[in-house]
């Protein structure tokens, strides 16, 4: 969203938790559509004990086979352990846009500030997994271990309530040759039952989009007796996969020759990391040692090609940063495949985002681009003519870019690293305190402090020492060393490290969009000289420039500038915001029956409803029994998405956190 300096930014703070209060806010709740956001058989093992450590699925984590013998035919079993939080469903709600990814945002005939662009996301993951899961016959179904056909809505409807979700995605790599799925995936997991000492509730949809047929699995983090879930991560390997496997073979047979042939063939010219490559860097790795296997010699010459190998009178080298270089690689590969529609017949080049210089640009493609949808892929057309891409990863930058629509103008800006306030502050307590910093601490010594900046604290000090660079004591107070702030930089640069470029979306409405909008756009912000245009020669930069021409004509028309004048007047944005968000207002007003006001009081809480997409940015709706305010969108507010969130003015800011008495009492995250 495009903001002037004095520009008021909101940010939730979690409410209370506690019912409706009374019948009103049930019946608003109905009426506004919570959460919808606008725009337009083999012998049983012994089962796994729940005592010890709790081990959980990592991150996206992909299981690498135990040696086992090369006859066996191979299954990836990727796997994820969510934790829901106070979020609740949030975290589903991330993986679900993902899900629906093929559904993209639709627009309709009514105003695009009102259109419906997201429905309730766990319906929009079942829609995903439904197209994409459909058989020969057009139909598709959903199953679980005893039903097909199963009304996967109704059936995970109840599970945003849990603490946590468990993901599973199985890859059979002959999967095609199965057929059917379905009784593959069943005796997995009732294999995967059996070594738990529990059964599950899951729900499962085959996808056959892809070279290999896989297939999605979602487990409800319950067990049978109403307890909180634990999967031992162990049990990807020595559970999950290594059974898969052992199903495939049994069912197909082992590999033959002409098979391991094959994958090697396939794996000497392959684009990304290989065994293969793991052999060679193993044996080069030793001094002296020489590479005469037949396969291993024709990768070596494939890499010689790439610019990543050397053949030197002493043997082979092989580049530095081998894996990163043909990730990127494969990434690039994957980026072509994706926009090649956009370059037929033209010779727009390709290139990754420019961490060292921002770019401006129109999103030409967009999507969630990961198995787990925790990945951003965006494509933007530069001012220059260029095609530049960068994945994003981030929680703040997925939540921006949820639903952007093609068209929409977006900025890639260098990541820098540097504390954060909440680093600053912790610091400051921490010199007051002989070193030490809890919420109880920072709340006796700053009581003016609001309790929601408190927990946030706390959440950055957890997430830091999961990184190994800040000590959590036995009563909780975490130790803070004198140069904290230099312990923030390393983390943030690590972060910078993996995430080197942020998202920045100028504009959710396109060039033609913003031409007759009656709010303030990206294009009056560069006729204010708030803004700059593109830069370079290429067919963006003219669409802009034409486009602004033509704004200037319809604000001219408007009576917001003079014939004359140079620039738009500060004056006139803050008034066309001003307008456009009470005739927001009362449209809304009529639609929900309630008094919808256009500003937030200095003090504001409620349900956080719904997103809608002005002219001017991204706004959200907070509903209270008889009251709804219009205010600034933040990515944070997704995290509590029909929720009950709490917002302070501090100067000219919102700020947010969880709600006085909660965040204290946080349990430790990691």
């Amino acid at each position: 969203m495009q903001r002037n300096p004095g520009d008021i930014e909101f940010e939730p703070r979690m409410g209370r938790s506690g019912g409706d209060r009374g019948p009103h806010l049930g019946q608003l709740r109905k009426a506004v559509g919570i959460a919808k956001h606008v725009r337009a058989p083999r012998a049983s093992p012994s089962p796994i004990s729940r005592t010890g450590v709790r081990a959980h699925f990592a991150k996206g984590v992909a299981t690498r086979a135990t040696k086992s013998s090369p006859t066996q035919r191979r299954v990836v079993v990727k796997a994820r352990y969510v934790s829901h939080g106070a979020a609740r469903g949030a975290p589903l709600r991330t993986h679900v846009s993902y899900l629906a990814r093929e559904a993209g945002p639709q627009k309709s005939a009514g105003d695009p500030a009102v259109e419906q662009r997201q429905a309730n996301d766990l319906e929009r993951s079942v829609d995903y997994l439904a197209r994409e899961g459909r058989e020969h016959a057009g139909d598709f179904t959903f199953y679980n271990q005893r039903e097909s056909g199963l009304d996967a809505q109704k059936l995970t409807a109840s599970w945003v309530d849990d603490s946590r979700h468990f993901r599973l995605i199985i890859s059979a790599e002959d999967g095609a040759a199965l057929g059917d799925l379905r009784p593959f995936i069943r005796e997995v997991m009732a294999n995967l039952e059996a070594r738990l000492g529990t059964s599950l509730e899951w729900v499962a949809v085959d996808h056959h989009d892809t070279d290999n047929p896989h297939t999605h699995v979602l487990i409800r983090g319950r067990r049978s007796d109403g307890q909180d879930l634990f999967i031992p991560s162990r049990m990807i390997s020595s559970g999950i996969r290594e059974h898969a496997q052992e199903v495939v073979t049994r069912v197909l047979g082992p590999r033959q020759s002409v098979d391991l042939v094959r994958e090697r063939e396939r794996e000497i010219r392959e684009i990304g990391v290989t065994s293969l490559d793991r052999e060679l860097a193993a044996q080069l790795r030793r001094a002296g040692a020489s590479v005469s296997r037949p396969d291993l010699v024709a990768r070596l010459e494939q890499l010689e090609r790439w610019g990543l190998a050397t053949r030197r009178s002493d043997g082979w080298r092989l580049a530095d940063g081998l894996t990163v270089q043909l990730g990127a690689m494969k990434e690039r590969a994957e980026v072509e495949k994706a926009v090649a529609h956009l370059r037929r017949g033209q010779a727009k080049a390709l290139l990754a985002a420019d961490a060292s210089a921002p770019v401006l640009g129109e999103l030409v493609h967009g999507r969630l681009d990961s198995d787990f949808g925790d990945n951003f892929l965006a494509v933007v057309e530069s001012g220059a003519g260029e095609l530049r891409y960068a994945r994003f990863e981030r929680t703040d930058d997925l939540a921006i870019l949820a639903d952007i629509p093609p068209g929409s103008i977006v900025a890639f800006e260098p990541a820098v690293a540097r504390p954060r306030p909440s680093d600053e502050a912790v610091a400051r307590v921490a010199a007051r305190a002989g070193g030490l910093y809890s919420a109880t601490i920072h709340a006796n010594l700053e009581a003016h402090v609001d309790t929601g900046l408190i927990a946030a604290n706390v959440r950055r000090l957890e997430a830091m020492r999961r990184s190994g660079l800040v000590e959590r004591r036995a009563d909780g107070a975490f130790a803070i060393t004198p140069d904290h702030l230099e312990q923030a930089t390393r983390f943030e640069s690590e972060l910078v490290r993996k995430s080197p470029v942020n998202a920045r979306v100028v504009s959710y409405w396109t060039l033609s969009e913003q031409v007759n909008a009656l709010g303030p756009t990206h294009l009056d912000h560069v006729l204010a000289g708030k803004a700059m245009a593109p830069e370079g020669d290429g067919a963006f930069t003219r669409r802009h420039a034409m486009a602004l021409q033509q704004r200037r004509l319809f604000m001219i028309e408007q009576g917001w500038m003079g014939e004359t004048d140079k620039q738009l007047s500060p004056t006139a944005l803050r008034t066309m915001a001003a307008n456009e968000r009470a005739d927001l207002a009362r449209r809304l007003s009529v639609e929900l029956g309630v008094r919808v006001l256009p500003e937030s009081p200095s003090q504001v809480s409620g349900v956080y409803a719904r997103r809608i997409d002005l002219a001017q940015g991204r706004v959200a709706i907070i509903v209270q029994e008889r009251l709804a305010y219009v205010v600034p969108w933040r990515p944070a507010l997704e995290r509590f998405a029909g929720r009950e969130v709490e917002g302070v003015l501090r100067g000219q800011t919102l700020s947010w956190g969880l709600a006085r008495g909660l965040g204290p009492n946080l349990p430790p995250m990691g």
